[in-house]
């Protein structure tokens, strides 16, 4: 979760974030619920495994150029020996495996990502979280574009399909891109996004507010099908002590057990949420469905 002002894209709904400056640099922007009818994602298959390995790895490293805090910071997947255990009362998380559940999370809470299911959702819902995602992460992936009368913001259709990968498995193919129009050049009735042309995606630029928002995962259970279950709880950050955080200090929130963010008297509750995930060979997760608010 990186500090910059920002506001979550959502299909239905636009969603504003409490106002504050964010801790490096206040970069305002947002944008509109794209609203654009696009062809049901088919994905590339990816293999995915029973949950008996996890990939332990932070998400607060990746793309340093940026100062990113909740990207991965190696891509490839790699094996490690801290793998989750079974039982009656579901998964057991170590420290490693606790922080990178609730950055994965927290890569959907700090947006406002709505309700989501792989198997309904549209090209325009993945489009939608790479731009946000980026936008909050890696803000030096994203090149301002003037046409017209409106100003964009764009990123390539690589590093779409980069994002769209890593979070949620397969591939976004250029078929899947076809369906976009070119970006208008003045105003009307059209949405804010996505639209494609030259290579690149682009986004109507406009002003937001700041993210403050993080997911503890509280408990995780291993489906038959493969899959598993996420329940988390979604906190806010109380912008005082937001506002006075250094990296290092936001990554610490990354850490937190499900009990030491409750006794945590900087964050408040805000809503208790659900997600399922596929279970890739190297332990690492993509998102099936996501549920913010149980």
């Amino acid at each position: 979760m990186k500090r910059i002002k920002v506001c979550a894209l959502a299909v239905n709904s636009c969603l504003v974030l409490g106002a504050l400056a964010g801790c490096n640099a206040a970069k305002e922007t947002t944008t509109t619920a794209s609203e654009s009818s696009s062809a049901v994602l088919t994905f590339e298959e990816t293999v995915i495994t029973a949950p008996s390995a996890s990939l332990v790895e932070t998400q607060t490293d990746t793309e340093p150029q940026s100062g990113t805090q909740t990207e991965t910071q190696n891509e490839t997947q790699e094996e490690t020996q801290n793998e989750p255990q079974t039982g009656n009362e579901g998964i057991v998380f170590d420290a490693e495996l606790q922080t990178y559940v609730n950055t994965f999370i927290t890569n959907f809470v700090e947006q406002r990502f709505s309700s989501f299911d792989r198997k309904t959702a549209e090209v325009d819902r993945y489009l939608d979280f790479a731009y946000m995602h980026l936008k909050i992460n890696a803000r030096d992936s994203l090149t301002t574009a003037k046409k017209g009368d409106l100003t964009y913001e764009t990123f390539t259709t690589d590093k779409a399909k980069e994002v769209v990968g890593k979070y949620f498995a397969g591939m976004l193919k250029d078929s899947d891109l076809d369906g976009l129009s070119a970006p208008p050049e003045s105003f009307g009735d059209q949405p804010a996004g996505p639209y494609c042309e030259n290579e690149k995606i682009w986004y109507q630029s406009a002003d937001g507010e700041s993210v403050n928002m993080i997911g503890i995962v509280n408990s995780a259970l291993g489906n038959s099908d493969g899959t598993i279950t996420l329940y988390f709880t979604v906190y806010s950050i109380d912008y005082e002590t937001y506002s006075e955080l250094d990296t290092n200090g936001l990554r610490a929130y990354y850490k937190l057990t499900p009990e030491k963010a409750e006794a945590d008297k900087t964050l408040t509750k805000v809503s208790n949420g659900c997600a399922t995930v596929d279970v890739g060979q190297s332990g690492k997760y993509f998102l099936v469905s996501y549920n913010p608010s149980l």
